[in-house]
């Protein structure tokens, strides 16, 4: 840049100053006199200039002194001496100052304009440089802070494997200060089962598509040297690239040529994620409330097992067990002793069985047993009774000494079946015939045995002249808010008046209904009967945001499911918004394509979906994200096995999912005080269970509805007298109903 350049002159001459400034503007030059050199100093603090023409010889302060100025201030700009002073000393002086020239006077115009061309053009070289060096400086604090700041962990590792840069992050999960870590092996940190594995990580050479990509090595942590620090070792998910000096790449960005130095990774904490996947994994296949198999393990290894027999010409054997008199435990001492009843069970099974034997809970006091390489069926008979002697002997649960039996049915491969499913359904045969024979035995399948078949057609006889002689109720359950104990919606739930066994819970009759497909007919029934009482209550002014149906997978199957909502909804002018079916994750997931079509369109009407159960399937989250689900009910059973002041990490995973997916969480089956202290500091927003109430005829819901509205009252669950012990010992009077 030459023309249009700024220029301080500076002189102590005037006549000088006025003649220089007339020659330098016939050049294009824009140029501001300063008459000595205090006055240049003023004209430096006031503005900018490209190029100062100094004369050295002023009084007061001289041109070295302005140059001093000048550094000391760091201004950047070019200086050109122009003076008659030619004495070596201040020469040196000038230039050791920074000058770019010394010219002395007088002087030549052509000489004089030729050296401010020089001087500019060095001095816009010098500013680009120097706006360069910033911007990288910028650049550079902006990427260490990425780096250190970063929620990833990142090493350098130099061409010998030792750690040349570790991030804060790093430092922070693994335990360790930085500068332990500098220097050091990666194989110091890398557990011993992935050092295979992290050495081509941590010695990755390759830069292109090809360099390693997600994966996954176990890292140990520094044994804890801070409060609270638990961990022993981390898992991570890594990618890593070579490092070359002098590199050469190719079209594909690949290094072609250059000295390897080291490799760059980046690696992401995945423990949690891995535990939730584990969790997940284990929720599919296993009961959460005895840690058994569950039926779809069970029905695997029961396959392979099949397989294997058939191969080998071998027997095998499945037992099926029910415990007797299960329900009257539950009914007389509650869920809590009927559950850890149920572990203490499934301990004295698995004990009494071979390394190879497999136990599975298939649900409620149902247990199923898979003997391999059985002999004979006389092997199988001896199991048998040896688990009914087992589930004989007392059992000791929170001070009560409980006595139970237990009915078994024997079936075997291939005698009595060659699938899985036949031989499980020949040894539940058999386990309704020990039961008709008097409980407390085991008996092995014979081909005449009928009785469960006797027994459905029996119940679904009854169960339809229940529904034609409208022997059928709707109870509702209060859900209520956490925050203020407000009454927000109701979930309707079946009972049944059965003129010889008083009320029935839906536990006596559910099974029979969904294999026999009637469950479709009380579906029905329920949902008109619920919307047409719940439409009451809405049009005498009650304040209920919600009614919750439980709906089945028979009926979502139905192809005329949605149709049926709707024109329930129209019959009644009821409005969608407020009502909310509920499914189960196994049934999301039996036909996942039907059950988001109908989910959709019930969407598009305002009905809100809850999965109901929740944790004790095996839902895809990022299925959960698609579809249009409102809320989560968490299972009960999470609840129940809760324990005052120890950990509950499963229902603390469940709540963040449920915050992450942005949905809301319903907390089933609380009774204890201290479960509802539990669920409020999650923010869980909405409770249902005994502790607020039981189950209530709809007369009696009304009521509650009514009072909180019209007198401002909440339900109190410390004073209901719908708590779990009142509950309980309504339960003893032979109200079956439950909180389901």
């Amino acid at each position: 840049m030459t023309n249009n350049s700024k220029i301080l002159l500076v002189d102590d001459e005037p006549g000088m100053l006025a003649s220089s400034k007339a020659l330098l503007e016939t050049a294009d030059y824009e140029v501001v006199i300063a008459q000595g050199g205090k006055a240049a100093i003023e004209k430096l603090e006031q503005d900018e200039f490209d190029l100062v023409l100094l004369d050295m010889n002023m009084p007061e302060v001289n041109g070295h002194m302005v140059m001093e100025f000048i550094n000391d201030k760091l201004i950047k700009v070019a200086v050109v001496v122009l003076s008659g002073d030619f004495d070596f000393n201040s020469v040196a002086r000038a230039f050791q100052l920074g000058a770019f020239d010394y010219i002395k006077k007088p002087f030549e115009f052509d000489e004089l304009q030729h050296t401010l061309k020089n001087a500019l053009r060095k001095q816009e070289v010098e500013k680009s440089l120097y706006t360069l060096r910033k911007q990288l400086e910028r650049s550079e604090r902006l990427h260490r802070f990425m780096v250190e700041s970063s929620p990833d962990i990142i090493f350098i590792v130099d061409k010998d494997g030792n750690f040349a840069f570790v991030n804060d992050r790093a430092g922070d999960v693994l335990n360790y200060n930085k500068d332990e870590l500098i220097g050091a092996h990666f194989a110091t940190i890398v557990d011993p089962d992935s050092v295979e594995r992290a050495s081509h990580c941590f010695h990755e050479r390759r830069t292109g598509p090809r360099a390693t990509k997600d994966a996954e090595v176990w890292l140990m942590c520094k044994p804890g040297n801070r409060p609270g620090w638990t961990r022993d070792r981390i898992a991570i998910e890594l990618n890593s690239l070579g490092i070359y000096e002098n590199e050469v790449r190719n079209e594909k960005g690949e290094v072609q040529n250059g000295e390897f130095s080291g490799t760059y990774v980046v690696a992401r904490d995945i423990t949690e994620r891995l535990a939730s996947e584990k969790l997940i994994h284990f929720q599919a296949y296993h009961d959460l409330l005895t840690g058994l198999p569950n039926r779809a393990l069970f029905h695997d290894r029961l396959s392979n097992t099949i397989s294997n027999a058939r191969r080998e010409k071998e027997n095998l054997a499945v037992l099926f067990l029910d415990l007797d008199r299960f329900k009257a435990v539950n009914d007389t001492l509650g869920h809590s002793v009927g559950d850890e009843l149920l572990k203490q069970v499934a301990n004295r099974l698995k004990s009494g069985l071979r390394e190879g034997d497999t136990v599975a809970r298939l649900g409620g006091d149902e247990f199923i047993i898979l003997l391999p390489h059985v002999e004979s069926e006389l092997m199988a008979r001896v199991v048998g009774k040896k688990m009914v002697e087992t589930i004989k002997s007392p059992f000791f649960v929170e001070g009560n000494e409980i006595f139970v039996t237990g009915s078994i049915g024997i079936s075997m491969f291939p005698h009595d079946g060659e699938t899985a499913d036949l031989l499980i359904k020949n040894s539940d045969t058999a386990m309704y015939y020990t039961k008709e024979q008097g409980k407390n035995n085991y008996n092995c399948y014979k081909k005449d045995m009928s009785i469960k078949n006797s027994r459905m057609l029996n119940m679904e006889a009854e169960i339809r002249r229940g529904i034609k002689e409208e022997q059928f109720e709707v109870f509702y359950q209060p859900q209520v808010s956490s925050l203020d104990g407000s009454i927000t919606g109701v979930e309707a739930l079946l009972r049944w008046n059965h003129p010889d066994k008083g009320l029935l819970s839906p536990v006596f009759f559910m099974t029979v209904a969904e294999e026999t497909g009637i469950i479709v007919e009380l579906g029905d029934w329920i949902l008109n009967k619920a919307i047409f009482e719940v439409k009451e209550w809405l049009d005498a002014g009650l304040p209920l945001e919600r009614l919750a149906i439980n709906f089945s997978s028979k009926q979502i199957e139905q192809e005329d499911f949605v149709d049926k909502i709707i024109n329930a909804l129209k019959a009644h002018d009821f409005p969608g918004a407020k009502l909310e079916i509920e499914i189960t994750e196994s049934m999301l997931m039996s036909n996942i394509e039907q059950t988001v079509v109908k989910l959709d369109e019930l969407h598009r009407v305002g009905v809100q979906v809850a999965i109901d159960d929740f944790g004790t399937g095996y839902s895809s989250l990022s299925l959960l994200q698609k579809l249009p689900i409102h809320r989560l009910k968490i299972d009960r059973s999470f609840i129940h096995d809760m324990v005052e002041n120890e950990d509950q990490s499963i229902i603390e995973a469940i709540a963040h999912m449920a915050r992450g997916l942005k949905l809301e969480m319903v907390a089933e089956g609380v009774e204890e005080e201290y479960q509802l202290r539990y669920l409020r500091s999650l923010n869980c927003p909405i409770i249902q269970g005994f502790y607020y109430s039981q189950a209530v005829p709809c007369v009696d819901a009304r009521k509650l509805i009514e009072d909180a509205s019209t007198m401002g009252s909440h339900i109190d669950g410390s004073q209901s007298l719908k708590s779990k012990k009142t509950a309980r010992r309504r339960s003893k009077n032979n109200l079956k109903a439950s909180a389901s």
